[in-house]
């Protein structure tokens, strides 16, 4: 063979491995795009989508048992993904038709009572990974804020938590509380349960201890003659004849929100709308959730005779807007 085809020969076999060399260094390039792409789209799921978790670690708000799994698990931090509750551990509960709990969206306002038809974990946060030391037991009356995912959002001693929904029923007819604008409203046609025993409301008493101390710093200082009363504790006084005494279930001290104010020897007194602490209240109670219940002015639309002592708590906002339109509850509530 000559010098020539020598040459020509080694010049097509260094060419072929080139281009063998080149193919495997597109392949190898090709599959890290690949598995870079893959990383970028998993590391960049919408926060919104439904993550498939581990069936062990995706119990969805489940009831408390006596799985030693389950009553063990230590709290989790949010992951910021979208869970869905679902009924496991809740098949033995039988709801009758109707009182099912929906979703119906999250709200900041109270809107219903609900009842614990099975004794639950509370979270944290909307899904299964944030399981706090609290819980709610079968029977409870429970202050409902609304459900999303089959998540409710509830409201223990001040705090938000989240249960499953199906674990929660709607009141019977005659066990009913009702709610307006996130305030219980009680009366004749609209008694609460016997049963229903919420205890002092604790945002209410964090606020009087708040404006207390603001009206010390004035130099007042008031005195509460009454707040929580149960049903038990109100049936009691009125067979004792006690004056001052509501009929059992149309108490609102029964809400835990309603508070009677005193100074000195003025306990359920017209005299106490003569001082300097009722002035004060009359002007800025308002400005920390308070209303009075019975002003003088609103006999009529209240059907309640004036009882400047008594004040309720009806949340900021409420308050300032009944204030500064001066209205009666029952006028801001459309009750009559």
């Amino acid at each position: 063979m000559s010098n020539q085809s020598i040459r020509k020969l080694k010049r097509k076999k260094a060419k072929e491995k080139k281009q063998q060399r080149r193919k495997t260094i597109l392949k190898a390039t090709g599959g890290f795009v690949l598995i870079a792409a893959l990383a970028f789209s998993f590391n960049n799921k919408k926060d919104d989508e439904f993550v498939i978790k581990n069936p062990s670690e995706n119990r969805a708000a489940a009831a408390t048992s006596s799985d030693t799994s389950t009553a063990n698990e230590e709290n989790r931090s949010y992951s910021g993904s979208t869970q869905i509750a679902t009924s496991i551990g809740f098949e033995d509960v039988n709801i009758e038709d109707g009182k099912q709990i929906e979703n119906d969206e999250y709200s900041n306002d109270l809107k219903s009572y609900v009842k614990a038809a099975k004794s639950q974990y509370c979270y944290q946060f909307p899904n299964d990974f944030s399981k706090t030391k609290t819980h709610i037991n079968k029977g409870d009356y429970i202050a409902y804020y609304g459900s999303e995912n089959s998540f409710s959002k509830i409201k223990i001693d001040n705090n938000f938590y989240y249960v499953n929904r199906y674990g929660l029923e709607k009141l019977d007819s005659d066990k009913s509380i009702k709610v307006l604008k996130g305030i219980i409203y009680v009366d004749q046609n609209n008694p609460l349960p016997n049963d229903f025993a919420p205890g002092l409301d604790k945002t209410a008493s964090r606020a009087l201890e708040t404006m207390k101390q603001d009206m010390e710093r004035k130099g007042l200082s008031i005195k509460v003659a009454s707040d929580y009363r149960s049903y038990a504790t109100e049936d009691k006084m009125n067979k004792a004849e006690d004056a001052n005494a509501t009929p059992a279930g149309l108490s609102e001290h029964q809400t835990g929100t309603a508070f009677d104010f005193y100074t000195n020897n003025n306990q359920y007194s017209n005299k106490f709308k003569d001082t300097k602490e009722y002035k004060w209240l009359s002007e800025n109670a308002y400005k920390y959730g308070f209303i009075e219940r019975y002003p003088e002015t609103k006999t009529k639309q209240t059907q309640h005779s004036a009882c400047p002592w008594y004040f309720r708590f009806v949340g900021v906002e409420n308050a300032k807007e009944i204030y500064d339109n001066d209205l009666s509850l029952e006028e801001y509530l459309n009750i009559r």
